[in-house]
């Protein structure tokens, strides 16, 4: 059989049973342990046994292709991966997603080690299959197709890389505290963290937070919560321009409280607003200027309309079928989770899709604690605490998995 040039980097990982090894030393200990827990010791042994055969079945296939080297996954971050590596990673999604983020144009190959435990969205092939898929991939007649990822940077320079989904927060989950900035607004909020989604990790955790909003939403009568008792701190992003008209009739009435442009508008606020010293003030500032009244009000009648439309933007299957499931989509999704409504933080900006052109901003007021990981790694993350801004958007670098 002809040998190929290119290196073919399998990537593996730890088993369940070989993490509890590692701190209880024998089987026998491991075993006494897990039982002891209430855990099925057979279950463990089972899977790492399954895991070990599709292993060596792989390899097996491949041997005969070229120079193989077996890498785990604790060491994918030092590991220096050429530009004519063929990589196969031997899953779950996680280990494949992981590794994405590792290299730099190299093709992917997920196998499944364990088909009855593991969906794999990310391993299409099983293990007999990986030499001629592997062979198929250098010979060009297998499709390659491009995944999307997020990208996490902080002013001091930390970049941080997303295959599957970013959590902004606090490291132990708790509320954390932060001015969120998106599509030109910007709002306090406090909330159990953020998460943006790219396409690929849209059927992952943001499915859940969806999935749990809707019926939430559906089952909830009335606004139990927030309503008169929050505060709408809801405002400008004062860096971003200002449309010219917009301007120049604020600069001539240079009366626009911020508060009240963006407050939410219904029958009730209307009543208020007619009654208030404000516009009183507005109406009767001197004789002759009712055409000017007229002017500063329709003026802030226009920008909280605007306001309001901008707030009460929503997203329905249609434009959310651009993401979902879309690996080589330019889009993500981001969505606050349990977000906490009071006189000093906000719930209008809490869900949305960042573009190449509106990427989100998130200021922390976190003392310490404050994180951002990716793909689930909490171990591998950006320290976020007060001062410091992240701008979430689109990454340069795309993966390319074998399909």
């Amino acid at each position: 059989m002809k040998k190929f040039e290119n290196r073919i980097v399998v990537v593996t990982r730890e088993t369940r049973l070989e993490k509890v090894l590692v701190a209880q030393n024998t089987v026998s200990q491991a075993k006494f342990y897990i039982n002891s827990l209430g855990g099925d010791f057979g279950e463990y042994k089972e899977e790492h046994d399954q895991y070990g055969s599709s292993v060596q079945k792989a390899r097996r296939g491949l041997e005969g292709l070229g120079n193989i080297q077996i890498l785990d996954r604790k060491f994918l971050s030092n590991f220096i991966f050429a530009p004519g590596d063929i990589v196969v990673v031997i899953g779950q999604d996680g280990l494949v997603a992981n590794t994405l983020k590792y290299l730099n144009g190299q093709p992917v190959i997920g196998v499944n080690p364990d088909a009855s435990r593991w969906d794999g969205v990310l391993l299409p092939f099983e293990p007999k299959d990986a030499a001629k898929i592997v062979t198929e991939t250098i010979a060009g007649r297998r499709k390659i197709e491009d995944v999307v990822m997020a990208r996490a940077k902080v002013q001091n320079g930390q970049e941080l890389l997303a295959v599957n989904d970013f959590f902004i927060g606090q490291k132990t989950h708790t509320s954390a505290r932060y001015v969120i900035k998106y599509g030109g607004l910007k709002e306090p909020q406090s909330s159990s963290g953020v998460i943006v989604s790219t396409g690929l990790g849209s059927t992952g955790w943001m499915k859940s937070i969806i999935a749990g909003a809707g019926r939430i939403n559906d089952s909830v009568i009335g606004r139990p919560y927030g309503g008169k008792q929050e505060a709408d701190n809801l405002t400008e992003v004062y860096d971003e321009p200002v449309p010219m008209p917009v301007m120049a009739i604020m600069a001539d009435a240079k009366m626009l409280n911020e508060t009240d442009c963006f407050s939410d508008i219904d029958d009730e606020d209307e009543d208020d607003y007619h009654d208030s010293t404000l516009f009183k003030q507005m109406t009767t500032a001197s004789v002759g200027s009712s055409r000017k009244a007229k002017r500063i009000y329709s003026t802030r009648e226009f920008e909280r309309e605007e306001k309001l439309s901008k707030k009460k933007k929503t997203f329905g299957p249609s434009e959310l079928s651009k993401v979902v499931g879309k690996w080589s989509s330019t889009e993500l999704i981001f969505a606050v989770r349990e977000p906490f409504p009071s006189k000093s933080t906000g719930t209008n900006l809490v869900f949305g899709t960042i573009t190449p052109d509106e990427p989100l901003k998130i200021e922390s007021l976190m003392g310490e604690n404050g994180v951002i990981f990716s793909d689930g790694i909490e171990n591998d993350y950006i320290a976020f605490n007060s001062g410091a801004e992240a701008v979430i958007g689109l990454a340069d670098k795309r993966g390319r998995m074998v399909v």
